[in-house]
């Protein structure tokens, strides 16, 4: 019995002495993969560092500035000024589909025959009106064998709730200072329509034609669909022969400063987010208030909506997110610079920062709640219930995706799921290359954005509104979606919104915009496929 505890003992030694250096040993290689991870951790951040540098150092040097002394030309805004402002106080209203102030969109378009007589009485011009209201100007260039493009913009703009305006919504008042001009449509879109003759205008004043022949589509319906104005330009174009174009401009997202500090954000939309209203409804048990039902048919629906508005759509981190954040890596400060134009690394923590705020809209489907009804007096127990759900979809999305998604959220059978009647449902639009380097058509949309705003950078971003661009999808796979005025993120709002206002710097900026896009289409020795034929435009 002795000898046996003898051995107990002994054994009991030797395993806490094995356990000690057993310690000993783990705490030294604890030690050692501290420090290989350290290591490993810097030799990371110095090699990003070096990729951030590299990539720095070897960008292409930006083009030179538009200013009042180039070469080319200066626009200013002397005459234009005033111009804008009469174009301003035309109530070119839209309503709801085919229903919109026809009168003042008609006064409208004689006005502007009559404000650009150098464009609608050249003789490189060609004017027609279209459908009625919609005008398509076709600017003939020197080589007709060439893809003509298009730039777009559209006459109508959304009511006015003078209520809440301290400007008339029409009145076109300016500031005291006059550097303001107050009036529904300034920024969406009669700025952009104004900025675009107003170029072409300077143009043939100067008895220039342009070597490339280019479209100027300007709709009238574009605030209810477009079907009476852009979709008819679309046919007219088919009808000529234009079945393919270079590439299309029509408005988009601004030049936008407040984002990040110090940093200006010139959006460029690649593609167009679908849409989609869904009608959320439920029927149930009505009744007298005093003998409610154990829940009903608002509850049925609030608990709906709560379900939707608390599961939003996963956030999407594609490749024109990284192309995004890879353009907009090099112009911002240390040590942004480096987690932007090192993704492979940072990307958990740019794709948290980019789900906080007005960004989030970027990286994922959209649902917002609209609108909802239900009930007729206190007393009564309505039988029936429904909301409006908009999506905004994200384009690695389809419209049956986001149904089916919302249908199993709900998980609710007695909540009807449908698409909302007399709105037509829209799928995302493709995304159109936008590689400077090997991009034709976005290289001349980012060079002209650098020349009027030289520090800014056209970054390539999904439009979250819809555009006209949806009737023209076939004519080219180069869509872009951009309106070169300058606000700041807080005047946002005020697009569709209250007191809509440009500036005269801006509105300035906007016209030389589309005067050096202009020129720049010229440069391009052409590598797209040549027209067919030299049909007349």
């Amino acid at each position: 019995m002795n000898s046996f505890s003898s051995v107990l003992r002994r054994n009991h030694k030797i395993s806490c002495l094995s356990a000690d250096l057993g310690g000993h040993i783990s705490m030294q290689t604890l030690a050692k993969l501290i420090a290989y991870l350290f290591l490993a951790l810097i030799s990371v951040l110095v090699l990003c560092c070096m990729r951030t540098a590299v990539l720095i150092y070897t960008r292409p040097p930006p083009p030179p500035p538009c200013a009042r002394n180039e070469t080319e030309g200066y626009i200013d805004s002397a005459g234009s000024w005033g111009r804008l402002k009469r174009a301003v106080q035309f109530e070119t209203v839209s309503y709801s589909p085919h229903h919109y102030n026809k009168q003042q969109i008609e006064a409208f378009g004689r006005y502007l025959t009559q404000a650009f007589p150098s464009i609608f009485h050249s003789r490189y011009v060609r004017h027609d009106i279209i459908n009625g209201y919609s005008m398509l100007l076709a600017v003939r260039g020197k080589n007709a064998s060439l893809q003509p493009y298009m730039l777009m913009a559209h006459m109508d703009v959304v009511p006015v709730v003078q209520s809440e305006w301290v400007w008339n919504g029409f009145g076109a008042n300016e500031s005291p200072d006059g550097n303001r001009m107050y009036g529904r449509g300034v920024i969406d879109n009669k700025g952009q329509l104004m900025a675009i003759l107003e170029a072409l205008s300077y143009m043939l004043n100067k008895g220039d034609q342009p070597v490339r022949s280019f479209f100027v589509s300007l709709g009238h319906d574009e605030e209810v669909g477009g079907e009476d104005g852009a979709a008819q330009v679309a046919n007219e174009l088919r009808r000529r022969g234009y079945n393919q174009l270079a590439f299309i401009v029509d408005e988009g997202m601004v030049v936008l400063d407040g984002l990040i500090p110090g940093f200006s954000f010139a959006g460029v939309g690649v593609t167009e987010k679908g849409s989609l209203n869904l009608n959320i409804s439920v029927r149930a048990e009505g009744g007298h208030s005093s003998m409610p039902p154990a829940q009903s048919s608002i509850g049925i629906l609030a608990t709906a909506v709560s379900r939707l508005e608390s599961n939003p759509h996963p956030l999407i981190f594609d490749e024109l997110t990284e192309d995004f954040v890879e353009k907009i890596a090099l112009d911002l400060p240390f040590p942004l610079n480096v987690i932007c134009s090192n993704i492979w690394i940072f990307k958990p923590l740019i794709k948290w920062v980019l789900s906080k705020g007005m960004t989030k809209s970027m990286i994922q489907t959209t649902t917002a709640v609209t609108m909802i009804h239900g009930g007729l007096k206190s007393n009564v127990i309505p039988p029936s219930a429904w909301a409006i759900v908009n999506h905004r979809i994200h384009p690695s999305q389809t419209i049956q995706q986001i149904i089916d998604r919302d249908i199993a959220v709900i998980n609710d059978d007695r909540v009807h799921v449908e698409k909302m009647k007399n709105f037509v449902a829209a799928e995302a639009h493709p995304v159109s290359p936008h590689d400077p380097t090997k991009d034709w058509p976005y290289h001349v949309l980012e060079k002209s954005v650098r020349q009027i705003y030289p520090k800014a950078v056209a970054l390539p971003v999904s439009m979250v509104a819809n555009t006209d661009t949806r009737h023209f999808l076939d004519f080219t796979k180069h869509i872009f979606r951009h309106n070169p005025v300058r606000l700041h993120v807080k005047e946002l709002p005020m697009i569709h919104g209250r007191d809509e206002f440009i500036t005269r710097s801006s509105f300035e900026s906007s016209i030389n915009f589309f005067y050096h896009l202009m020129l720049n289409a010229n440069e391009k020795v052409e590598v797209l496929p040549p027209l067919e034929h030299t049909t007349e435009l």
